[in-house]
């Protein structure tokens, strides 16, 4: 039973980290200088157009089209659906190309200034320097996607997309922000060189999510058959692809899209034909960029340690 002072130790703990977190001086330095330029709001300003104009786009080419009907609540719910797919996936593009971009360069950059050296000298932790390079980004990249909301919500007066989704779809863009951007931030600990800390970040992001995107696509259209193998054999290939198909944010939420549609459910997927019961691909994600996100702070903070010593 939690006594009354545990439960003032640990209220004292969950503040305390709040407070540093909103007190770190790294996040209030590299937040107002991204606020405060040019440059922040350009990119914001660009990124909401460029929603803005695929909405426009996907209803105009609805329209035109002879099988919409805007008197048709099939046909209403169906646009509305493709709205908010079609958002979601630019979302997560925006944080595939830009999450890597704002921390490749956090601490490689101190290196190639000489004022790594200086910034350990400061009474500011390993721990707090990382969050605070990781927190400024993370917050940025989440203001945009949380930007996007009134867009994103215009499915809602069309039809098709319930709460669940939407909770859902901010649930994974979270989780890839920090996924994202801590995986800019770690190559950015290890390299000597912004350059070389921006190719390994993107060549490490890349070529999966294509490499993925692109079985996912063969699978879909029957490029890959294993009907002629056993059945244990197959299991095993379903279990390891989906597990792997749900390590990617784009397929992942496409398989989540397509069992909402097919199956209408939201945490299961049962396979008949295999006995299985297959966690929702969402789910998986969200497991595997928390795990992977808090292994690669941890690693972070191990090598700041020891290039301090």
């Amino acid at each position: 039973m939690e006594t009354p002072t545990s439960s003032r130790q640990n209220k004292h703990i969950h503040w305390s980290f709040n407070s540093d977190l909103m007190n770190n001086p790294i996040i209030a330095k590299e937040l107002k200088g991204r606020m405060r330029g040019r440059q922040g709001f350009v990119l914001l300003t660009a990124y909401l157009a460029l929603i803005s104009l695929v909405i426009a786009s996907i209803y105009l080419y609805a329209t035109s089209n002879g099988n919409f009907s805007r008197g048709d609540p099939n046909s209403l719910q169906s646009l509305g659906k493709l709205i908010f797919n079609s958002v979601v996936l630019l979302e997560f593009l925006m944080i595939v190309f830009i999450g890597p971009a704002l921390t490749s360069g956090a601490i490689s950059s101190e290196r190639e200034r000489g004022t790594l050296d200086v910034l350990r000298t400061t009474l500011l932790s390993s721990n707090a320097l990382v969050w605070g390079k990781l927190g400024s980004a993370a917050m940025y990249l989440l203001l945009l996607v949380f930007t996007a909301l009134p867009l994103q919500s215009l499915a809602f007066f069309l039809g098709g997309v319930d709460v669940a989704e939407m909770i859902i779809s901010l649930l994974m863009l979270a989780a890839s922000v920090f996924l994202f951007c801590t995986l800019g931030l770690y190559f950015s600990s290890m390299s000597k060189r912004t350059l070389t800390a921006t190719v390994l970040s993107y060549t490490a992001l890349i070529f999966p999510v294509i490499i993925l995107v692109f079985l996912f696509y063969l699978q879909r259209n029957g490029g890959l058959d294993f009907s002629s193998m056993s059945i244990d054999v197959q299991r095993v290939i379903i279990d390891s692809g989906w597990v792997l198909f749900s390590t990617n944010p784009v397929t992942a939420a496409l398989l989540a899209e397509m069992i909402l549609m097919d199956r209408q459910s939201l945490f299961l997927l049962y396979v008949p034909d295999f006995s299985l019961a297959l966690f929702s691909p969402w789910i998986l994600f969200l497991i595997f960029a928390v795990t992977m996100t808090i292994l690669m702070i941890w690693l972070i903070v191990f090598y700041l340690n020891r290039y301090e010593h």
